[in-house]
Formats: structure tokens, sequence, C-alpha cells
């Protein structure tokens, strides 16, 4: 805790706030207290069987109650760092405690004289001793209640311990005095009554509960356990008054109303505090279902901004994905329109057209790759159709040399005889050759020698694999491992985007797509598509099954007729 500062009441039921409820509902019990008291006080006197079965029960209630309250008290003094609480726990136990020489000692009770081996005035010492214990602790715990908590670096546990050996042996020493030293004590019994000094050793112990009583009600503001510890001290006066002050003796009226009162007061206590933590835990209850309403619904205001975030992000990868994509043929296109340009002016018409239609192609390209672009935002099919590979890889090819930096790079194209045809979108193909040429040539830029190689071959399980390898300089690893995701570039003016549209691409025509070191030196990426032959094998065998389940259902209806 943090030097000066009270130990947090909210943590503790027993030092909440007393509110207009808790001060009529104690007001009653005082009342209804008092008014007992007061119309059996007349017949303390009146003579009772000796019921001595009656003290077994009423102490072990008594010491039950009473170690329940000390255990609840011992807990809030360690969650609030109260030494008020402290004491008050280890007054409860030492109650607890010391019923049981008191019961042991009591004569007929186990034996004639007790069990403890002391004489006639142990079990009546034995009662002042616990009858004096209590006030003490609630006016220590009143004298320290609103004391500032000072810094306490040293576990709670340690402070328990230690009053429970406190008490324990301050019970121990009492009930030792009582018996073994009884000779040292002033005689207040004889036979069942007592004699003249008892009444002023029971007028201290009555006077000790008067004077806890007035000290707790100066201790404003009070706290809920303030007041059900003035009931407490009420019934403890009631106690004394009838048992030790009013009646006569043992088993008379007095003696058994006064420890009723005694049960009553020990229990009063504990069911407030049972009652306090009840209410504690029901409104800790209501308080995280409203928490867990509010953290739902921060939750669904997270989710629809992060879909938005989503969505906004979606887009501007689309347009960056658009903008990377068109850019290469409206280049070209510019490229075509520059070179119609200069032979406008030298008057070659022939080439002028064959220029003129080079850029009408280009055009057409970039508006079939906004097409493309637009059918996947809408989730539509690609148009695949089977497409004989060399003639896709030498127009890439070219296309993607125009306006290289280093037209003299060497491209080798080679075409496997088993994998010469494949089913796809030629457009979509070229979009991915496209890119991965142009990121060869830009990576051979500074080459002596730049060589680019387009090949073919079988993948298996009915795939074609395509392969661009180049002699750059190849790529770094940590770029490797990100090398497919959005916005992940190695060039200064690179916008990350062409090898994720690659990616989604190939992944749609159901293959897949990597780069790896090239044994030469360089990159090698690889993707792979849907074989022509295996799809036109799988589609004839598909159609042959057909036939051949309808052809077997005529058979049988024929059968049948």
């Amino acid at each position: 805790m943090v030097e000066g500062r009270q130990a947090d009441p909210g943590l503790v039921p027993s030092l909440l706030p007393a509110g207009r409820r808790e001060r009529r509902l104690t007001g009653a019990v005082l009342l209804l207290s008092v008014a007992v008291c007061l119309s059996v006080a007349p017949f303390a006197r009146v003579k009772l069987p000796a019921l001595v079965a009656f003290m077994p029960g009423y102490e072990s209630a008594q010491v039950i109650s009473d170690l329940i309250t000390a255990a609840l008290l011992f807990g809030q003094s360690a969650i609030g760092r109260s030494r008020a609480l402290l004491i008050l726990a280890s007054s409860y136990l030492f109650t607890a405690l010391i019923t049981i020489p008191h019961a042991l000692s009591f004569p007929g009770l186990f034996s004639a004289a007790g069990v403890l081996g002391g004489g006639a005035q142990s079990t009546a010492w034995l009662y002042m001793f616990w009858h004096a214990g209590l006030p003490v602790g609630v006016a220590g715990y009143a004298l320290l209640r609103n004391r500032p908590v000072g810094a306490r670096h040293r576990p709670a546990w340690i402070g328990i311990v230690g009053s429970v050996a406190a008490v324990a042996g301050l019970v121990l020493a009492l009930t030792a005095l009582a018996t073994a030293g009884e000779a040292l004590l002033p005689e207040i019994m004889q036979d069942s009554h007592y004699t003249p000094a008892m009444i002023f050793v029971v007028a201290s112990v009555w006077t000790l509960s008067l004077l806890a009583l007035l000290i707790l009600a100066t201790r404003r503001p009070y706290v809920v356990l303030d007041l059900w510890l003035m009931a407490v001290l009420c019934a403890w006066l009631c106690d004394i008054a009838l048992s030790a002050v009013l009646n006569g003796g043992r088993f008379d009226l007095g003696f058994y109303a006064g420890r009723i009162y005694g049960l009553a007061a020990a229990s009063v206590v504990l069911v407030m505090l049972l009652l306090e933590t009840i209410a504690v835990y029901a409104r800790l209850a209501r308080s995280m279902e409203a928490e867990g309403r509010e953290r739902e619904r921060r939750l669904n205001e997270l989710r629809s901004e992060l879909i938005h975030v989503s969505r906004v992000s979606e887009l501007g990868q689309m347009v960056s994905a658009l903008a990377h994509e068109v850019n290469q043929p409206l280049t070209a296109v510019g490229n075509y329109l520059r070179a119609c340009q200069r032979l406008v002016c030298s008057g070659d018409t022939a080439t002028l057209q064959a220029a003129l239609a080079k850029a009408s192609d280009e055009a057409t390209r970039a508006n079939a790759i906004v097409r493309r672009l637009r059918d996947s935002i809408k989730k539509a099919d690609s148009v695949r159709q089977v497409e004989v590979l060399r003639p896709v890889l030498e127009e890439t090819a070219a296309l993607g040399l125009a306006g290289a930096a280093r037209l003299d790079a060497g491209v080798e194209i080679r075409v496997d005889p088993l994998a010469e045809a494949a089913l796809i979108d030629r457009i979509q193909i070229q979009q991915v050759l496209l890119n991965l040429i142009r990121n060869a040539l830009e990576a051979i830029a500074d080459g002596t020698r730049p060589t680019l190689v387009i090949a073919t071959a079988p993948a298996g399980a009915g795939m074609i694999e395509l392969s661009v390898a180049d002699n750059g300089s190849g790529l770094r690893g940590h770029v490797r491992e990100r090398l497919f995701q959005p916005f992940v570039t190695t060039k200064g003016d690179g916008m990350g985007v062409g090898l994720s549209i690659c990616h989604s691409i190939i992944e749609a025509h159901g293959g897949r797509i990597w780069a790896e070191d090239n044994p030469g030196g360089g990159t090698m990426f690889r993707f792979t598509v849907p074989d022509a032959r295996a799809a036109e094998h799988r589609a004839g065998t598909e159609g042959e099954a057909g036939l051949a389940c309808c052809t077997g259902a005529l058979e049988q209806t024929a059968g049948l007729a």
C-alpha cells in the first residue's frame, strides 16, 4: 500500500459505508435486544432445572461461530491491509479459543471438578477473561479504524500467523492462571453462588464492554461493521447483566438467558459478514455482466472499424494494382505513339501503320486488364481456354523487352514438348509473365552479360511449370519470406503489388508460385498452371463415365421391359 492511504473499502464488505437501511436494521436489533433483556431481568433469579447438557451445545455453537467470524475478518484484514480488522479478528479468535477451556473446566460437564485440574473458581474466572476479551478487541478496532494505512511491505499472512500465535499463547496463559494459579485470584464463587467479590469483578467486565461501546459510537463516520458491533456489544452487556449480575447463580433464568444472548451476539457479526459478502458478490456479478456487455459493444464497434479499414485497404490495394498493371501497356502505347510522330514526319506509312496497330493492341490489352480486375472484384470466373505456350511466351517477352533498360539482354525460350499447351486465361498469365520478366530485366540491368531464360516443364499431377530465371543479383533472405505479400518491394519507386497480384492469379488457376536461387546465379521464379492435355483427359473420362452410366440405365430399363 502507498504511505498515508487507507484500505479501499470497496474491497472489504465490512468497511463499506453504512447506509440508511443498515442504520434502521441495527437500530431495530438494538431495541429488540434491550426490550427482551428488560423483560427477563425481573425473573433472572428464578431457579430452573440444571441442564448440564445445555453447556456443551451452547459452547460448541459459540466456538464454531466465533472461529468462522475470525476467519472471515482475517481474510478481510489481509485484503484491505487493515490493522484494525486484524485486531478485531484476533479478539474473535480469543473468544473462540477461551471457550474451550471454559467448557472443559465446567463442574459436572465432563467430571465433577472439570478435566483441567482447576478449582471452584476456575470456570468463573475463565468466563470473566472470555467476556473481557471481545470488548478490548472492539475498542482496539475502533481506535485504529480511521487511521491511515502505512506502507506495508510484509506479506499479510505473516501478521495473521503472528496474531494467531499471540492469541493462542494468551489463552494458554490465562487458562494456566485460572486453573494452576487459581489460588492467586480472588474467590468469586462459592458452590453455585456468587461471592461479594464477584460484584466488583463482573462490574469491571461490564464497564469494559460499555466503554468499548462508547468508543465505537464516537468513531464517525460509521461503516457497516461499526453498527453491527454496537449491536454485538449491546447483546454482550445483556449477556453479562443477566448471567453474572442480576441472576443469583448457575442454572437460573438469568444464567440461561445470558448465554443465549452471548450466542446471539456471536452470530450477529457472522451473519452480517455473510450477507455483505453475498451482496458484494452480487454487485460484482452485475458489474461483470455490465462490463461484458460494454466489452461486446466495443468489440462490435472495433469489428466494424476493422471491416471499414479492410475495405479501404482492399480498395487501395486494388487501385495500386490497377495503376501497376495498366502502367505497362499505357507506357507501351506512349512509346508507339511517339514513334508514330517521327514516322509521320519521315513519311514511312507502312511502318506507321504497324506502329499504330501495336499501340492499338496495347490499348486493347490495358482494357482487358481493367476488365479482369473488375471481374476479380466481382469474384467472376476467369475465361480459360487451351493456349499454346510458345507464342504466349514469345509475345510476352517482346512486350517485356519493349522499353527495357537493357535492350541487349539475351532472352531464351525453352518449351518442353510435354508441356506445350495449358488451360489458362491468356491475359492473366501474360500479366504474371510480364511482371516476372520486367522484374528480371531490372535485376540484371547492371550485369555484364544479362541473360533471361523462360521455360516450361511438366510438373506432374496434371500441371505445367513455367519458370523465369535471370542471372542478376538475387534476392535477400528477409525479402524472400514476404515476397508475395502486398506492398513488399525492393525497388525505390515500386508499389509492391505486382507479385501479390501474380500470387492471386496463379492461385485462382489452381497452381502455386514461388521463388528460389538460380543455380547459375540470380533468381528463378516458378509457377504452375493446369496442363491442357490433362484437362482434356479428365473431361473425356467424365464424358465416357457419363455415357456409360446412361447406357447402363437404358439397358437396365430395356431388361425390365
